[in-house]
């Protein structure tokens, strides 16, 4: 592995994971306070069509707010990390390049969840836990995916496979299998603590606690994000993507 690259560039690399972790821990606080305000206030909605739309108008903030952290922070890490191979001028260009795709799977992984709880709702409950059951793989792999996309989506032709981006992860199957895991145990009991009967009351206490759940996760997001890029710069130094030319980057 390129480890190396982390090590050199820590003085650049820490703040970055300082301000991802804070703007993280901030978009995460304010959405919890804005559920807490809607559930609390849902009684004085005129109509429930109403309050969908303020709902559905608050899960596109959340996506869109995140998708512009992603953008920019992981922009930043993959220019520390290899450069000047790899390049993205200034945070106009990173959210001009990478914003609809963390936009969009964002608001993918949101989807999955509310259809799911709406299946529930209607009583169809078999197909709200095959959905839950795919939200839940999907939280888990779409990550390392993502960033292999970012890596060298952009750079592919007419001629060639699609699955030719990933060959980073499927290639080094046990680097792949280790951050997987990571991901899976991290999914799991942040799912677990906030399953907890504590914190299904509303009030601000559980906003705060819930926040402070999320704040580890956005730790990992950072290493997997590392963990994913270095597995790039790998598989291209080490020819593991053949058909890979420097001036591709």
């Amino acid at each position: 592995m390129q480890w190396e690259r982390v090590k050199i560039n820590q003085s650049k690399i820490i703040p970055l994971f300082g301000i991802y972790i804070f703007v993280h821990t901030m978009i995460f606080f304010l959405y919890e306070l804005l559920s807490l305000n809607l559930e609390l206030s849902s009684g004085n909605f005129p109509n429930d069509i109403l309050l969908s739309l303020v709902d559905i108008v608050r899960e596109l903030i959340l996506c869109a707010t995140l998708g512009a952290l992603q953008s920019i922070v992981f922009a930043r890490l993959g220019v520390i990390l290899e450069f000047p191979i790899w390049r993205c001028r200034d945070d106009k260009e990173a959210l001009r390049r990478f914003f609809l795709l963390w936009f969009g799977i964002n608001a993918g992984l949101i989807t999955i969840n509310r259809v799911a709880n709406i299946l529930e709702e209607w009583g169809i409950s078999d197909l709200a836990s095959l959905l839950v059951g795919i939200g839940l793989i999907v939280n888990i792999i779409y990550l390392p995916l993502a960033i292999c996309w970012m890596y060298s989506g952009e750079k592919l032709s007419e001629n060639d496979s699609f699955l030719r981006v990933f060959r980073p992860i499927t290639r080094q199957w046990g680097e792949t299998l280790g951050m997987w895991a990571i991901l899976s145990i991290s999914l799991f009991v942040a799912l677990y603590l906030l399953s907890l009967p504590i914190l299904q009351e509303p009030s601000i206490f559980t906003v705060v606690i819930k926040t402070l759940i999320i704040i580890p996760l956005a730790g990992i997001d950072i290493i997997v994000f590392c963990w994913t890029w270095l597995l790039c710069i790998q598989c291209r130094i080490q020819g593991l993507d053949e058909d890979v030319s420097l001036d591709d980057f």
